[in-house]
């Protein structure tokens, strides 16, 4: 089921932000990381290092630094758009793709029996990083049943990242005033 979230989460983001063509989301899945003990900037540098670079007069010509990490891989991986930013377009789509995958891992662990049995749980909260997208301001905070948690964003987010994410809800009071 954990690939099939990356695939998914990968292939919204590529779709949504049209940073890199979608040949090259197998290839950004395999970059996804389960843990984040690396942040996507430096998984998106180690993947441009990889392999031929593109060379100097081509990285002048595309307004790159001539000792920039550009891999003819990773530039054949860029849309037009991406060519625009071809440095920061992989790292992009990581980011709003390891968003995505970390909002769905936390909802399922709030789907677990050990949250079922917390007195006071009520749902989760949008958690949100960003308060440039009217979407997101006016979501964070607003307390939602898991069920209603949106693990992609939304067509109205304007966040390149869709950084949001949620946190659990306990009424801590509910627990102290039932009678058991």
């Amino acid at each position: 089921m954990c690939d099939d979230i990356k695939r998914e989460a990968v292939d919204e983001a590529i779709t949504r932000l049209g940073l890199i063509v979608p040949e090259a989301a197998g290839r950004m899945v395999s970059l996804l990381r389960d843990q984040i003990d690396i942040h996507p900037r430096q998984i998106a540098t180690d993947y441009r290092k990889q392999g031929e670079q593109l060379s100097k007069e081509e990285k002048k010509a595309l307004g790159v630094r001539s000792n920039a990490f550009l891999s003819r891989q990773a530039f054949e991986d860029l849309t037009q758009a991406g060519r625009e930013e071809p440095l920061t377009a992989h790292e992009t789509i990581l980011l709003r793709a390891t968003f995505t995958y970390n909002r769905y891992r936390t909802l399922q662990s709030f789907k677990s029996e050990e949250w079922k049995n917390i007195k006071g749980f009520e749902g989760v909260k949008y958690d949100v990083l960003n308060m440039n997208c009217s979407w997101c301001r006016e979501n964070d905070g607003r307390l939602v049943q898991i069920e209603d948690a949106r693990v992609f964003p939304a067509e109205e987010c304007t966040c390149d990242t869709a950084n949001y994410g949620f946190r659990a809800h306990v009424d801590f009071l509910a627990g102290w005033n039932d009678e058991d």
